[in-house]
């Protein structure tokens, strides 16, 4: 079954506005394992929604798209060093996260 990312209306427009990019650029559906987490402190718990873990199994496509997003989407220039994309965790946990903040834009 595929989600309409456009239509999730609680998640973020820029948050959306990736995930479209990068579905379209890929020309792939990757396979969403984490949106909205009740009570998380951080993006993965905020509304609109600034969070999302993209299903990665192999390291190298992981690193190959983290680098694609971290090139073409600057997370908050106030804070360069932050990104909008990080490859983490291990084995069937490893899994490419997906970030925005309220200034974020395209390069």
């Amino acid at each position: 079954m595929r989600i309409d990312i456009d239509q999730l209306e609680f998640i973020d427009r820029t948050l959306r506005d990736l995930l479209l990019w990068l579905e379209g650029g890929t020309g792939n559906e990757e396979t969403i394992t984490s949106l909205l987490r009740m009570n998380d402190p951080g993006v993965h718990g905020t509304l609109p929604l600034r969070g999302t873990d993209l299903r990665c199994r192999d390291v190298g496509d992981g690193k190959l798209l983290e680098t694609h997003v971290n090139a073409n989407w600057l997370y908050d220039p106030a804070r360069p060093a932050k990104m909008c994309a990080k490859l983490h965790g291990e084995g069937y946990n490893l899994h490419l996260h997906l970030q925005v903040h309220p200034n974020t834009e395209r390069k």
